[in-house]
């Protein structure tokens, strides 16, 4: 049985004075199939549900949280919110 990966929120995180949706990705466009993601309805935010792509060095977000580094097609890219 494959190893669970570990959620990062234990509950909907909220965006635009509601909590986000949660669904599971079907696209492999980015490398991404089968990750868990939760999305905003009102706007088009959305954080990944697991740990992927944090790391201690990647610089803060504009609203004082963390970011995530993310590896598409080779090159770097860091995310923020």
């Amino acid at each position: 049985m494959p190893r669970a990966i570990p959620r990062m929120f234990s509950r909907a995180p909220d965006c635009c004075g509601a909590q986000m949706s949660r669904r599971q990705t079907s696209s492999n466009y980015n490398g991404n199939r089968d990750r868990w993601r939760y999305f905003c309805r009102n706007c088009p935010r959305m954080v990944f549900d697991d740990w992927e792509g944090i790391r201690d060095g990647n610089p803060l977000c504009d609203c004082s949280e963390f970011s995530r580094e993310q590896i598409e097609h080779g090159r770097v890219f860091v995310f923020r919110s």
